[in-house]
């Protein structure tokens, strides 16, 4: 006893438990932090490709098995989640674009990439937000990306015949090709149901 206050000799968690905790705690900080620098870089992102002057609005979506196996089956690419990243940019009560944020698999860590869309569907612009690989971060490059512009779902995405390859980057350009591909079927699906 200190100063007539009594001490407990055991712990309210056992160590176990409370190492299983601390870890646990570890990881949601980790994975909301990474995932807050990825949406903080992506809204940046937004406001230099279409002004100051736009409202944007976050959403997480839930992928439905409709669009979903739509998206897969035309991209030769499946999702690893269930869920994608869409913003909405209006100006003065109009819509004027989406964003869509996603992730696709390089050869061993996830590869995070952003679509500007306009209100049609059609890409206006693509970002590499995060890209963890050792080699083929050329994909990154500004005048790589440019490639998709003007693209949409009836677009052809064919690497080394409608999308230039890279050399030594051969998965990392697959990879984001695909990804493009596919999230242009998720984005004419939201707007054609924003539109019903």
């Amino acid at each position: 006893m200190l100063n007539g206050s009594k001490t407990q000799d055991k712990p309210i968690l056992s160590l176990g438990s409370n190492k299983r905790l601390n870890i646990f705690l570890m990881l949601v900080v980790m994975v909301t932090t990474l995932t807050a620098g990825l949406r903080e870089k992506t809204e940046s992102l937004i406001y230099n490709h279409y002004g100051d002057s736009v409202s944007i609005h976050y959403k997480k979506i839930s992928l439905s098995p409709e669009i979903k196996s739509k998206s897969e089956k035309n991209s030769k690419l499946r999702f690893k989640r269930n869920h994608v990243y869409i913003w909405e940019i209006s100006q003065k009560d109009s819509l004027v674009g989406l964003a869509y944020l996603d992730h696709v698999k390089g050869k061993s860590q996830p590869i995070t990439f952003a679509v500007f869309y306009d209100a049609l569907g059609t890409v206006q612009q693509t970002h590499i937000i995060k890209y963890r690989e050792p080699i083929g971060g050329e994909v990154g490059n500004i005048h790589w990306l440019k490639q998709f512009s003007g693209r949409s779902t009836i677009s052809a995405y064919k690497v080394g015949k409608d999308i230039d390859g890279i050399s030594g980057a051969t998965i990392s350009v697959n990879a984001v090709t695909r990804g493009i591909h596919r999230s242009t079927f998720v984005v004419q699906y939201l707007l054609n149901r924003n539109h019903e």
